[in-house]
């Protein structure tokens, strides 16, 4: 379906009402005041005396995704967390630049935690690595429990459900994470751009002249000719980082980075057969040929590109419209070097911004958890507003002063500023939005900030048409990278060869007629027939 555009808070809960609040950890709520249906109650016990004695906190042990920054030990935010949700929290938390491959080593060692973040390569959390831990019977299922936790039930749509049901057969084996809308586009320096007398890019023809200007006419003014256009990242090297949410680039090809939409002539199809596929890899052989996109953007892992934006090495890089506030914790001047734009055009004026289910990953539970009940009560009040709030703002006092809750204003001194960037972020929360929204803007602190804010997603959205995009359950698709590793692994690195010159356009188009597309006619027909059925 395609239609055109679109932080006082109860974080804290005081030790006047903490009974309550124990009580009511994993309850369903609107506006973090009132709480239904208790599943994690305090368990009470008469020993003829006249004070019930309340239940211990059950020790939860998690293997998240967090921030580098992030200080796990003696940390008021964790402190408030277990007080409320009657929990100990035992979390062990790799780097992020490793957590994939940690990840897997995890899952192969047989010793697993309790509840494990799944980041999900494809986006939604049911990605082929939780196939695959499923089938080994590594995950437990959750469709006979899920129903009892009303806030999951409600923070968590239909359409996400569906998304991380197992394309083998048919279970839930991971609850999402989910998350805010995220419009992806790109982050551009706006100093440089200035420098050099242009506009920001909506046409692939003003990203060529942006390069080119950005490479040759010394931006950062420091009289050597170090400098590129742009930069790509990959969530792991086992994946080319071309189609790492670059969506900003591939919608002027009008190439999907996401399956679920159709090709230009209104069918549906393999990536590799859509129109833009070439055009797009040409593009980036042309960039690279002329140096000027960065050297490593094929083998760059996640956020370096960040880190060379931030170094004043490239101008732009892949971003959604909390990318640049985001990135002050990185910079803290980004908010005036950088600014947020929606993607490309195509050939035909359609800005395609493809929006799929909100969803950040997920998170699995092992099979031989012997707290099941328990995480999947901790998730429950982690599905609530308190939460949400607590988890992205912190501890009143302690990482800000006051919060408007309507506004998302946020009052917090430089000094609780650099404290909350210690204790906890967006990668802390067991669901990162509440009925589509988070209790904050990241490191919108003022009024200026969120006014930022708002004017850059306002005009993208002005920009870009929204592609609602379905989640597709095609387990054929879904698991090409198990099912024929060797063959996905010649492609990407065909890919690479393509764009780097090593083999010519007409010996990669060969590779893919006789190899790509025979190889994947059956993943494809599934893929299709599932899009079609489905009569959009």
């Amino acid at each position: 379906m395609v239609t055109k555009k679109h932080r006082t808070a109860k974080t804290l809960i005081s030790l006047l009402i903490l009974a309550t609040a124990l009580a009511a950890c994993s309850s369903g709520n609107n506006d973090g005041n009132t709480k239904e249906g208790s599943t994690n109650a305090p368990q009470t016990t008469n020993k003829g005396t006249d004070a019930p004695e309340a239940k211990k906190p059950v020790t939860i042990k998690m293997f998240n995704r967090v921030n580098a920054e992030i200080v796990l030990k003696d940390n008021p935010v964790i402190a408030e967390v277990e007080k409320i949700a009657n929990v100990k929290l035992e979390i062990e938390a790799p780097p992020i630049n490793n957590y994939v491959d940690k990840l897997q080593v995890l899952m192969a060692s047989g010793d697993l935690p309790d509840v494990i973040y799944n980041w999900g390569t494809a986006g939604n959390g049911a990605d082929a690595n939780m196939e695959k831990w499923a089938q080994n019977g590594l995950l437990e299922p959750l469709d006979d429990k899920i129903a009892n936790y009303p806030n999951l039930m409600k923070n968590i749509t239909p359409d996400m459900w569906n998304a991380v049901k197992s394309v083998n057969d048919g279970k839930t084996y991971i609850i999402p994470r989910t998350n805010a809308v995220n419009h992806w586009g790109y982050m551009i320096n706006q100093q440089w751009l200035d420098k050099v007398s242009l506009q920001a890019p909506t046409t692939l023809d003003e990203l060529t002249n942006v390069c080119k200007a950005f490479t040759e006419q010394d931006p950062d003014g420091n009289g050597q000719k170090d400098t590129y256009c742009l930069s790509f990242s990959g969530p792991d090297l086992g994946r080319n980082t071309i189609w790492n949410a670059s969506n900003f680039l591939t919608a002027a090809f009008g190439l999907p980075v996401v399956d679920g939409v159709k090709d230009a002539d209104g069918t549906y199809k393999i990536r590799e057969k859509m129109s833009g596929y070439i055009p797009y890899l040409t593009y980036l052989k042309k960039l690279n040929d002329e140096k000027l996109i960065d050297p490593e953007f094929l083998i760059n892992k996640i956020y370096v590109d960040q880190e060379k934006l931030n170094q004043n090495r490239v101008g732009v890089i892949y971003a959604h419209q909390s990318t640049v506030l985001g990135n002050i914790s990185k910079d803290p001047e980004s908010d005036k070097k950088y600014t947020y734009h929606g993607v490309l055009k195509d050939a035909n004026g359609v800005a395609a911004d493809w929006v799929t289910p909100a969803m950040w990953g997920g998170w699995m539970i092992p099979k031989d958890s012997k707290n099941v009940d328990d995480v999947l009560a901790f998730l429950d009040w982690g599905n609530t507003a308190e939460a949400n709030a607590l988890f992205q703002l912190g501890v009143k006092g302690v990482t800000y002063d006051s919060y408007d809750p309507a506004t998302k204003a946020i009052s917090r001194t430089d000094e609780q500023t650099t404290k909350l960037s210690t204790l906890t972020s967006s990668y802390m929360t067991p669901a990162n939005a509440i009925n589509g929204e988070g209790a904050s803007i990241v490191n919108a602190t003022t009024t200026e900030r969120i006014d930022l804010y708002k004017t850059q997603l306002d005009a993208a959205l002005g920009q870009m048409t929204i592609v609602n995009v379905p989640a597709v359950r095609a387990p054929k698709i879904a698991s090409l990278n198990s099912a024929i590793p060797d063959l996905v692994k010649k492609k990407d690195d065909n890919e690479i060869k393509f764009i780097t010159g090593t083999i010519t356009e007409q010996q990669f188009k060969e590779f893919l007629e006789k190899e790509w597309y025979p190889g994947t006619a059956d993943a494809e027909a599934e893929y299709v027939d599932f899009m079609n059925s489905l009569g959009k």
